[in-house]
Parts: C-alpha cells; sequence; structure tokens
C-alpha cells in the first residue's frame, strides 16, 4: 500500500500547480503521462490503455491525459466519418452523448488518481464543428463524482513543488503541448526538441502528443545559480505515442492509402523519488534531493484490423500528417 502524503492543487490561468507536502526519506511518486488514447474509436489498443489505467492504480500514481482521449470523428455532420470506423456500441442518435457517458464510466475507477485532462485537435474539431465540448463535459461528469481532476489547456504548465524536512524544495516544472503539425515520418518530430528547448528555457520537463510517434530525448544544459554557481542539468523532452493503431494490417484504409506507416502504442511513465542518503552528500545541501527517472512503456500495435475502407473525408488542417 503506497502512503499517500498531503497534496493540493491549484490553477492560476494556464498554470497547474501541485504541492506535496511532508515528504521523508523513501518518498516516491508516480506520473502516468497518456495522451492521443482515441478511446471510442475501433482502433484503439484498449487492453494495453485498461492495463496502464490499472498499474496506475497499483502505485497510487498521478494521471495525466494530454489530448485526444476522444476520437469523436463520426458525428453526423463531421466530413471525416467513416461507418467502418465507429465502434457498434455508438451506432446511435445520441453519438456524443453516449460517448461521454461512457469513457466517463470507464475512467470512473481511476478518479483518485487522475489529476489533469486537456483536450486535443480531435476535441477541438467537434466544438468547432458541432458546438459542444467533449472534455468539459467529461470533466464535469468526474467531478460530479467526486474527482478532483483540472480541466487543462491544449498546451499549459504543471508546477511540482515539494515541502522536505519543514522546507520548500524549488521542484520542477513542466510544459505540456498537445502536437501540431504532420506526422514528421523522417525525424518522428524529435527536431522540435531543439526549438522547444530555445523558447522553454524555464521548463525541465516538456510532453508532446498528437503525431503518434515516441521518443525521450533528455538536453544537458550549462546554468549559473541565483549564488553564481555554475551547474548543469536536464531539461526531459518527451513524445506520447498514445494507443490508436490506424494502419492495421497494413492492406488498406485511411492510413494506409494515404501513405502512413505503422506507429508505436504506449505511454510513459514519470517516477519522482527522494533519497535523502544519497543527495545529501552533495556540498551544501542538508535536504536532498527529489530526483526524477523516465520510463516508457512503448509497445508494437495488436490489433492488426483488416482496414479496408478508403477515407474520401475532408481533411482538416489540424489532421494533416497527424491522426
Amino acid at each position: 500500500m503506497v502512503k499517500k502524503n498531503d497534496i493540493s492543487l491549484s490553477v492560476d490561468e494556464v498554470v497547474t500547480t501541485i504541492r506535496v507536502n511532508g515528504i521523508k526519506a523513501g518518498w516516491e511518486q508516480w506520473v502516468l503521462f497518456m495522451s492521443d488514447n482515441h478511446h471510442d474509436s475501433v482502433y484503439c489498443e484498449r487492453d494495453l490503455e485498461r492495463e496502464h489505467l490499472e498499474e496506475a492504480k497499483k502505485r497510487n500514481a498521478w494521471i495525466f491525459i494530454l489530448g485526444d482521449l476522444f476520437d469523436a470523428m463520426q458525428g453526423r455532420f463531421d466530413p471525416r466519418r467513416s461507418m467502418e470506423e465507429l465502434r457498434p456500441e455508438y451506432r446511435r442518435e445520441d453519438y456524443y452523448d453516449y460517448v461521454v457517458k461512457d469513457i466517463a464510466e470507464f475512467l470512473s475507477p481511476y478518479n483518485d488518481n487522475i489529476k489533469l485532462i486537456c483536450p486535443g485537435n480531435h476535441e477541438l474539431g467537434v466544438l468547432r464543428y458541432a458546438n459542444t465540448n467533449l472534455t468539459d463535459r467529461l470533466v464535469y461528469k468526474l467531478r460530479d463524482a467526486g474527482a478532483n481532476i483540472i480541466h487543462g489547456g491544449y498546451g499549459g504548465w504543471v508546477r511540482f513543488l515539494f515541502e522536505i524536512n519543514g522546507g520548500s524544495y524549488p521542484g520542477y516544472s513542466m510544459k505540456y503541448f498537445h502536437g501540431a503539425g504532420g506526422e514528421a515520418p523522417v525525424t518522428r518530430g524529435v527536431i522540435q526538441t531543439n526549438r522547444q528547448a530555445v523558447y522553454l528555457p524555464d521548463a525541465d520537463i516538456v510532453v508532446n502528443g498528437h503525431n503518434h510517434n515516441a521518443y525521450y530525448v533528455p538536453i544537458s544544459r550549462e546554468r549559473v545559480s541565483n549564488q553564481g554557481k555554475l551547474y548543469m542539468d536536464i531539461q526531459h523532452h518527451i513524445r506520447v505515442p498514445g494507443y490508436k493503431n490506424g494502419y492495421g494490417n497494413g492492406r488498406g484504409g485511411w492510413e494506409v492509402t494515404r501513405g502512413g506507416v505503422p506507429k508505436p502504442v504506449g505511454a510513459v511513465w514519470m517516477r519522482m523519488y527522494f533519497d535523502y542518503a544519497d543527495t545529501r552528500k552533495i556540498k551544501g545541501n542538508n535536504n536532498g534531493l527529489i530526483k526524477l527517472q523516465f520510463i516508457p512503456d512503448i509497445r508494437g500495435a495488436a490489433n492488426l484490423a483488416d482496414v479496408t475502407a478508403v477515407y474520401a473525408g475532408k481533411i482538416y488542417d489540424e489532421d494533416r500528417g497527424g491522426a
């Protein structure tokens, strides 16, 4: 059984602050980064999605869902709709309503773990063309059931602050951004790490999704403290692939006929931990340090569906290259 610390959440515009008090030797906190679940898609790898959620529950992990939790492309007025991609249980007049209810029920066992749910381009597409905010409706239902969940933005910040031995520790800042642009078949989006490192100098962690690729890129930085001391740190860049395998078995379908490629599926774990005995050896440090560890759980797709339809609908700008 993982002992729960005193945790508080607060929001100031685009910045969410999570403060942990009473940290002692042996403390650790897991965080599960999910993105691009596309839960209501027939191509969602639901077994792996549930496996990660169950593991998060066992670890008492915080869960961040960073966009495209919904697929939601099968609305009556959505030019992208395809009946072959619509799960049988969603073939009903109240399609959007039922999808919100179904996902709320699916996530309800993890209400205590979910800290942040954000919209992606799929949710914003529904808002733009069908005038309903799926993320807002979902968060409302989960809160109504007792959850303390932050409704994040397409992009935003999370600060992790810690109280150790009665004193404050500076903590870590995380920038999240669902993502934009194409799927980057050559670089897989890794080139964005260099661009983001330039305009996000205050971020210790940068998390992206959207293009269904995966990477972890640590960038070492030379810094000078406010006390005039030279030190090195790491800016951690993460891209979360998600759970949708639109490529299927490669025989046909929208992903194949547009020249798409197979994509990995999975999520990324972050472990924050406090090793007082080890970090106290650092000169001038009496309280120890909170360390970070990143563990991607990335796999090959298991749902090799036979997708035969050729997608002929409208391609929105935000969907070009991405899914």
